[in-house]
C-alpha cells in the first residue's frame, strides 16, 4: 500500500513556502506520482524523499507544475523544506534519540510524526548524535514507516539482535503507513543505498 496524498489544491505562494517539507516516500509513490522525478530525489532504489505542504486541510503533495508556476527549482524548494523541517524539530514535533532495546542493544532512532523519517536523513542532528555516542562514523538506517526511523551500528552484535529484528519486522507491518524496509548508508553525506548486504 502506497501513501496516497492529494495534490497541492491552491497554488504554491511566498506565503505557503514555510510550509514546505521533505517527506520520505518508497519508490512505488514515486513511479506514481513523480515518474519524471521533479519534485523527488533518491536516496537508494527504493527509498526517495520529496515535497509536501502542511497545510489546513492536511499534507499535500507537489508536482512539477507547481515549482514551475512558482518559479522555484526542486533545490530552492529542498532547502527551504530542510530549514522548516529543523525548525519543526526545535519545536518537538519529533525527536532523536538513543534508545535501549530489550536484549540491551544500543540504537538510534527519529520518531514522533509523519516528519521523523526525513528528520533522520535530512538533518544532520541523528547522525551526530550516533557518531558522539557510538564512536564511529558508519550507520545503517531504515526508514521503517512513516513516523519512525532507525539507525543503527553495523558491528555483528547488533545486527545479531533479535530484538531489532522484530522491531523492524513489526513497525514495517503494524497500523503506520510503512515505507520501506530498505537499508540506507548514513556516513555524514546525503544518505545512500547500504553498501552490503543487510542481515535481516
Amino acid at each position: 500500500m502506497i501513501d496516497t496524498l492529494p495534490p497541492l489544491d491552491t497554488p504554491l505562494d511566498a506565503a505557503s513556502h514555510r510550509y514546505l517539507y521533505p517527506y520520505v516516500v518508497q519508490r512505488a509513490w514515486v513511479d506514481v506520482h513523480d515518474p519524471q522525478g521533479q519534485v523527488s530525489e533518491p536516496f537508494s532504489d527504493d527509498v526517495f524523499v520529496t515535497l509536501v505542504l502542511d497545510g489546513p486541510a492536511g499534507l499535500r503533495r507537489l508536482q512539477g507544475e507547481d515549482l514551475g508556476a512558482a518559479g522555484l527549482t526542486f533545490e530552492v524548494a529542498f532547502a527551504q523544506a530542510a530549514s522548516n523541517l529543523s525548525r519543526a524539530w526545535t519545536a518537538r514535533h519529533f525527536e532523536f534519540g538513543i534508545a535501549r532495546l530489550d536484549d540491551g542493544t544500543p540504537v538510534g532512532g527519529c520518531r514522533g510524526n509523519w516528519m521523523a523519517p526525513a528528520g533522520g536523513l535530512v538533518l544532520g542532528n541523528l547522525y551526530q548524535s550516533m557518531v558522539e555516542h557510538f564512536e564511529v562514523t558508519d550507520f545503517a538506517a531504515v526508514a521503517v514507516n512513516r513516523t519512525l526511523l532507525l539507525a543503527f551500528p553495523t558491528d555483528a552484535k547488533t545486527l545479531s539482535s533479535l530484538a531489532l529484528r522484530q522491531l523492524v519486522e513489526g513497525a514495517a507491518s503494524g497500523a503506520i503507513l510503512p515505507i520501506a524496509r530498505t537499508w540506507l548508508r548514513l556516513d555524514g553525506e546525503w544518505p545512500s543505498a547500504y553498501r552490503g548486504v543487510p542481515a535481516f
